[in-house]
């Protein structure tokens, strides 16, 4: 592959397990100083993107590339300049949290510049052995060693796996800080809601194939929602079925479940009219993303 302005770019990069595909065709580029959201349920394909990227695992066809670098021939380097989340986080278990973050330092090339800000940030004890932390304070010893040496891509993989909604919060305003920086993001989440609070643009993997890659902005405007709203007077249902962006009103008693795709500014102006009782604006989840997009998922699919 020859050397790119992109931070990320993949070729026709496919992987298959024996007959299984992992990730087939797969086409993408990530640009300089973006957070490129990698979207799909658990068993698309992601995970075997991010390998094949970090050089761990050889591709079946095609190539990848990041900062230039072949991400195969060349991952030994990759990996010191990289910071990496794996989905898979595996410690060294007898090792106190300080000891394993000193370990880690003297694989990489000049110092681990933001590690005593964001341990403060992560609220992580540091004298600790890894084999007592809880599933929360182990992710948060990954992130530490991927983003101390502040390096100039991140490739993250479910990274909020096991915080709490707290630290998750800490965590986006870690990468926003990253991205003010320049840094370039690549970021695999099953998690719609994740992908769209943090991400400029996104991809989104079915079935092994990168099916559409799109603004942020856009995927907020096609994505279905549910209201529920409980009036305290009867209401027509008809007033709100006419309205474009609606999908579906469903009765029950004075309690409508309204479904919508698109702008929700009109929907809001005539419930408006009503007296209101309680209001729910449910976000959708990764099922109805999908739903509304490409149709049902296949059971059993058999990717990673």
């Amino acid at each position: 592959m020859p050397r790119t302005n992109h931070a990320i770019a993949c070729r026709e990069l496919t992987k298959f397990y024996g007959r299984q595909r992992g990730i087939e065709n797969l086409n993408l580029a990530v640009r300089k100083g973006e957070i490129f959201g990698f979207l799909g349920p658990n068993g698309a394909g992601k995970t075997t993107t991010i390998r094949l990227l970090m050089g761990m695992l050889k591709p079946t066809a095609g190539d990848a590339s990041i900062m230039g670098m072949d991400s195969w021939r060349d991952s030994v380097n990759i990996k010191l300049k990289v910071g990496n989340i794996p989905g898979d986080v595996s410690l060294y278990e007898q090792m106190r949290v300080h000891d394993l973050l000193d370990y880690v330092d003297r694989f990489r090339p000049g110092p681990d510049r933001l590690r005593d800000e964001l341990s403060h940030r992560l609220d992580l004890d540091m004298k600790k052995k890894v084999k007592s932390l809880s599933r929360g304070n182990r992710q948060k010893v990954a992130i530490l060693i991927a983003l101390m040496h502040d390096p100039e891509i991140l490739i993250l993989d479910e990274p909020t796996l096991g915080l709490d909604p707290l630290m998750q919060q800490e965590f986006y305003a870690i990468l926003a800080e990253f991205k003010e920086r320049g840094r370039s993001i690549f970021l695999s989440s099953h998690i719609l809601s994740e992908v769209e609070r943090s991400c400029d643009r996104v991809g989104i993997v079915k079935q092994g194939r990168l099916v559409d890659v799109r603004a942020i902005e856009d995927l907020r405007k096609n994505k279905i929602r549910h209201m529920d709203v409980a009036f305290r007077e009867p209401v027509a249902t008809a007033e709100f079925e006419s309205l474009p962006a609606v999908l579906s009103v469903e009765r029950l008693n004075r309690h409508l479940r309204i479904t919508i795709r698109g702008e929700v500014d009109p929907l809001i102006k005539q419930i408006a009219r009503h007296e209101v009782l309680d209001l729910t604006f449910t976000q959708p989840s990764l099922e109805d993303f999908f739903l509304s997009f490409y149709g049902p998922e296949p059971s059993n699919s058999g990717e990673r």
